[in-house]
């Protein structure tokens, strides 16, 4: 009983991380970048944790802190800050290959959603420097995520997932939107068709890839740019839909219209019936990704198939990698394949 006793007293004397930071006036979050000699620490409020250390005599917890040689076990996944961005067929069907690649791996998954405060705050660094996790992965970026700059130069283990930044030479696994723009061409030029309209965005670089490959493919076969019409669909069924609507009101002479993805497919395939048009007998349409719904949709959906689970297996390995110092970079494109279903044919005119 007299040891229980002496226990319970040297129990109640063992000072914690939250004791440093009350001491010290700062964080918990920023004690935890003292103890890890994180540069971004001023001298001045480096000081003033190391005193309140030694006061106490802190000895911090070996496990909590993640030492430099050891792991938190953990990967970070950032989100866009979308509306149901977890119920969206894109963005599970790469979450799924996340999640299945962490669980193999025998980590845990860490997810976070790109808010105003989020990037204000850069917790994503926070993240990083406190190492709770080992690595982040990064999932609908766009060209306005002005704050991704910052790892340009800074030495964190962070990767792009099916987007990229050129300027910035980020870490990158993306599947090869200029390819698919190849054969989603290809497949309709061989079909014969000469008047068609584009969908898709261009506020990501993926797309833009994507969208100038297409004017490169048709070009060559000598269909001005002028006569082939795009219109932003920003990625989703609703305006997808819209768009369809201004080409085919615009251009009533369209045959075809080539979707950036399956969502804008589908509400191009909505815009189309609602005309009182059949597809494919009077207009095709074909997507990209090949998402599950592609081939629910009637007629079922022509699209390049994007092994997006694959994908998303394949960020994570890479991530691992680099956080073991096995992978200096990465700049990784997938090839896609095409998939021809019931939604694409020759015009009616051949």
């Amino acid at each position: 009983m007299g040891f229980a006793l002496l226990e319970d007293t040297v129990m109640e004397k063992r000072k914690t991380i939250a004791d440093i930071a009350q001491e010290s006036g700062f964080s918990q979050s920023t004690v935890s970048l003292v103890l890890n000699n994180n540069p971004r620490i001023s001298e001045d409020t480096r000081s003033k944790v190391l005193a309140a250390i030694d006061k106490h005599g802190y000895k911090p917890n070996i496990h909590a802190r993640g030492l430099a040689l050891r792991s938190s076990r953990v990967l970070s996944v950032v989100l866009p800050d979308l509306p149901n961005v977890f119920g969206d067929a894109y963005f599970g069907s790469l979450l799924s290959g996340i999640y299945a690649g962490v669980s193999e791996a025998g980590f845990k998954l860490l997810v976070d959603l790109a808010t105003l405060n989020f990037i204000r705050s850069q917790e994503y660094f926070n993240i990083l420097d406190t190492r709770q996790a080992d690595g982040m992965l990064f999932l609908g970026t766009t060209n306005y995520d002005q704050y991704l700059a910052g790892f340009h130069e800074k030495d964190y283990h962070a990767l792009l997932v099916n987007n990229y930044f050129p300027k910035w030479g980020l870490n990158y696994v993306s599947m090869d939107y200029k390819y698919a723009a190849k054969l989603a061409a290809q497949h309709l030029l061989s079909l014969g068709h000469r008047k068609i309209g584009i969908i898709t965005g261009t506020n990501l670089q993926a797309a833009i890839d994507f969208l100038d490959t297409l004017y490169e493919e048709f070009r060559a076969a000598g269909i001005p740019e002028a006569e082939t019409p795009w219109v932003d669909g920003r990625f989703n069924e609703r305006f997808g839909f819209d768009a369809a609507r201004t080409i085919m009101t615009q251009h009533p002479e369209t045959t075809a219209i080539i979707c950036g993805n399956d969502l804008m497919a589908l509400g191009a395939l909505r815009y189309v019936f609602s005309s009182g048009k059949r597809v494919p007998e009077d207009v095709s349409v074909m997507g990209v990704e090949d998402l599950p719904l592609a081939q629910l949709t009637s007629p079922r959906l022509t699209t390049i198939r994007h092994d997006l689970h694959h994908l998303g297996k394949t960020a994570v390995q890479k991530l691992l990698g680099m956080s073991r110092d096995q992978v200096k970079s990465c700049a990784e494109m997938n090839r896609g394949e095409l998939v021809v279903r019931d939604s694409t044919a020759a015009p009616r005119s051949m």
